[in-house]
């Protein structure tokens, strides 16, 4: 993609949502180049909730009595230019883990766009459901609890995930906090499609 695309340079309500639907089709070309059949759900329900993306994996059946029924993944996709990706949730209810447990429909990507060379570069990283509800969870009562501040954080604002966490990298103990020890334990989830298929 060319530099004098506006992709991401600008903070506007509608440039953001071009960022997002360049996303969601992004990942929908990547699940088909991996053989599965997917397709955008708000192409028919604008912001359909908790839902981007619908796969099908043809190889894997729901349950042995349903041989026809293929297993099916309800796709949440974020996409960014900033290394910190908004989930959709706040800070308040990141700290609930059996909120997340209940409005977590399916796996995550989170797209980071990025320019490298005047072209702009995609990278995937690609969370199962319960991946994601403990990344979010931990690293969020980490950022509540484990900071030292004179100054409460309000639980209003949205909670983040950052870049480096979904790389598996934890974070080292400094003046500021303590240390967060990242649940994905060192393995990134970069490219890593196959979590789609995983609880």
């Amino acid at each position: 993609m060319s530099t004098n695309n506006t992709l991401g340079t600008r903070s506007t309500q509608p440039e953001k949502a071009r960022l997002g639907a360049v996303g969601e089709n992004m990942v929908v070309s990547m699940l088909m180049q991996n053989g599965w059949d997917a397709f955008n759900a708000n192409c028919t329900i604008k912001n359909y909730k908790s839902i981007d993306i619908v796969c099908l994996n043809s190889e894997i059946k729901e349950t042995p009595n349903y041989p026809w029924k293929p297993v099916s993944a309800l796709i949440q996709v974020k996409t960014s230019v900033q290394k910190n990706i908004p989930t959709g949730f706040t800070i308040e209810d990141s700290l609930k883990r059996d909120l997340l447990e209940e409005k977590v429909m399916g796996p995550y990507v989170f797209v980071y766009v990025n320019m490298v060379n005047e072209e702009w570069k995609f990278r995937y990283f690609i969370l199962s459901r319960s991946q994601f509800i403990e990344l979010l969870h931990s690293a969020h009562v980490w950022y509540k609890y484990d900071w030292y501040r004179e100054k409460e954080i309000s639980e209003k604002s949205p909670a983040g995930i950052d870049v480096k966490w979904l790389m598996g990298e934890d974070e080292p103990e400094t003046k500021s906090h303590k240390a967060f020890v990242n649940p994905l334990k060192g393995v990134s989830c970069e490219d890593c499609w196959e979590n789609i298929w995983k609880d």
